[in-house]
């Protein structure tokens, strides 16, 4: 992706300053259980253009709840998805695991940390195999694109636990969502099922789980998903490279054009053509029709 430039001046200095990663998403999200704020999730996506990299950043904290837990993703992944490495942190209770994983050549190797005890996993992708923070935009760069009744079959690595499981995600429909017009997708993973409302752009508005009660909800301010469970300032710089405003989504943007009154009428749009999400070279995708 290419930042546009707007000043001639700029272009001395292109070529002496460092390429900057564009953030394609970033948000905050309460957690409910049973319709109760047990906590919330921060979120960032970005592609660095330099590199040619995808970056998926994930913090998450719960209250008592929501069992007291704090946990952590950063991935990494080439253009076409193909998984680099990522780093994964939790801590329930006084319960702490952490994984650090690295991809070569079709091959994982990941150490595993949980409670003072370290072992190694070494595993063979199967071809496709991609880490599952970043199934939105497989599907985005897929050939069909984000589509009603595309289904899509596919092979992740689960970062709390570095195993590969397949999965599989239907788009069922397309319908207004929280102000929004959003693709209602039913995904199963891990054996467990759960339906997301994913805007045309692969921002995910919810994430509900029926067997549960979990869900998640994106919000406009990042207030109104920490509520009072708290937030460190240094540990979201030290994993974001700075405290996220959580502006960067749609909803967030619409609820300031709506503070000053400017308002939009929904996308007519019914789909977004393959590769058109996101502005990188298409990768292949399994699919079949529904």
């Amino acid at each position: 992706m290419v930042r546009k430039l707007f000043q001639i001046a700029t272009l001395i200095t292109l070529f002496t300053l460092p390429a900057k990663a564009e953030i394609l998403f970033e948000g905050y999200s309460k957690i409910t259980s049973g319709g109760v704020h047990v906590g919330y999730t921060v979120t960032r996506y970005e592609f660095d253009p330099k590199k040619k990299q995808f970056k998926g950043t994930y913090f998450l904290k719960t209250g008592s709840l929501g069992s007291d837990i704090t946990e952590s993703v950063k991935s990494v992944a080439d253009e076409s998805l193909n998984p680099i490495s990522y780093e994964y942190t939790s801590l329930m209770g006084k319960k702490t695991k952490t994984i650090d994983a690295k991809f070569s050549k079709g091959k994982m190797n990941a150490t595993v940390t949980e409670d003072g005890k370290t072992k190694t996993i070494r595993k063979d992708l199967p071809k496709g195999t991609f880490l599952s923070n970043f199934l939105i935009y497989l599907m985005l760069k897929s050939k069909s694109g984000l589509q009603t009744d595309a289904r899509y079959e596919y092979s992740a690595i689960a970062e709390e636990d570095a195993e590969i499981s397949k999965g599989d995600a239907l788009v069922e429909k397309q319908e207004t969502h929280m102000g929004q017009l959003a693709y209602k997708v039913l995904n199963r993973f891990k054996d467990v099922k759960f339906i997301s409302y994913v805007s045309d752009r692969g921002e995910v508005l919810s994430t509900s789980s029926p067997a549960n009660g979990i869900g998640t909800e994106l919000v406009a301010k990042p207030s109104d998903a920490v509520g009072s469970f708290g937030v460190s300032a240094n540990i979201l710089k030290s994993l974001f490279g700075d405290v996220p405003l959580g502006t960067q989504n749609a909803l967030s943007q619409n609820a300031k054009k709506e503070a000053f009154g400017e308002t939009e009428p929904a996308s007519k749009d019914r789909g977004i053509p393959g590769g058109k999400g996101i502005l990188i070279k298409p990768a292949p995708a399994k699919e079949s029709s529904k």
